[in-house]
């Protein structure tokens, strides 16, 4: 049986035997950083990290274990990009009481709840009415 081979630019010989174990080493655990950097920045557990996703703290595990499902990878690299605006406008150290406190802004609810009800959208309208430079 003849076995398919690809040069790469770094000289490095693929075989098409090893694609399906290059796929599963590279994409397991996509999202376990971002996972992580969300829950140092915001200060939270696994239950509550896993709480903002709407899934159990076991799923959450499967997820730092396995890779983020590609229809979830979405809200996990918003809420980071999200999670690095906050943590780059604000004092670090307090961003763990900020996101637990009710905000007037977010109709009394706090940055978590939000996160849960509605996805990122409503805290990044916040941050730029909070950050706006312009008259409203």
């Amino acid at each position: 049986m003849k076995r398919l081979t690809a040069l790469t630019s770094t000289g490095l010989r693929l075989e098409a035997a090893a694609m399906p174990d290059l796929y599963t080493r590279v994409y397991a655990r996509r999202g376990s950083r971002a996972l992580a950097r969300i829950a140092q920045v915001f200060g939270l557990n696994k239950t509550e990290t896993a709480r903002i996703f709407g899934v159990s703290r076991q799923a959450l595990d499967e997820w730092y274990a396995k890779g983020v499902p590609m229809g979830r990878i979405g809200d996990v690299t918003r809420t980071q990009a999200l999670a690095e605006a906050l943590h780059d406008r604000f004092v670090p150290e307090r961003l763990p009481q900020i996101v637990r406190s009710p905000l007037p802004g977010l109709d009394g609810a706090t940055i978590l709840a939000a996160l849960r009800a509605h996805g990122t959208v409503a805290i990044f309208d916040l941050l730029d009415r909070a950050f706006s430079y312009t008259a409203a």
